[in-house]
């Protein structure tokens, strides 16, 4: 006898890296523009926020909730070269991880998705702007990427 019951399944870590259907050529150009996105906040931290540290995490601490406002100006501004240093390093390998293929480019996009998440205590209503981001990185999670930016640009008709 046939049943209609829905099965339910337990949740799963391990199913954000189970397989999902190959990318078309729109996820990749979504993807493309995701890594470019981290890519251009990557430069963004290297040309504004690296130059001028002590001011950039100054008014950076004006934008954080109570509490989260300490954290950046007396955890984070006494060592504002090096933790924008690792800042635009961890940014560049989110972009890497992204535009690379197979299980990477997942690993990639839920790193972006923790630190977009990671960010809303810090950036107040700034954080309304992660929000299509968020959405972005979740809608390109559905689907997997057997070619990196690389092959894409190698095997484009010419």
């Amino acid at each position: 006898m046939a049943t209609t019951a829905t099965r339910i399944r337990a949740y799963s870590p391990t199913g954000l890296l189970a397989p999902r259907p190959i990318a078309g050529k729109w996820r990749n150009a979504a993807r493309i523009g995701f890594g470019g996105f981290f890519l251009a906040m990557a430069t963004y931290n290297a040309t504004v926020t690296l130059p001028n540290t002590e001011q950039s995490y100054r008014d950076f601490a004006e934008l954080a909730w109570p509490g989260f406002d300490w954290l950046v100006l007396h955890l984070v501004r006494p060592v504002g070269v090096p933790f924008t240093l690792l800042l635009i390093a961890f940014e560049v390998a989110v972009a890497a991880l992204v535009l690379s293929k197979g299980r990477r480019v997942r690993l990639g996009l839920l790193a972006a998705l923790a630190f977009m998440i990671g960010l809303a205590p810090f950036t107040s209503w700034y954080e309304l702007a992660n929000v299509p981001l968020a959405a972005w990185a979740l809608l390109l999670l559905g689907r997997d990427y057997d070619r990196s930016l690389l092959e894409m640009v190698r095997r484009s008709p010419r």
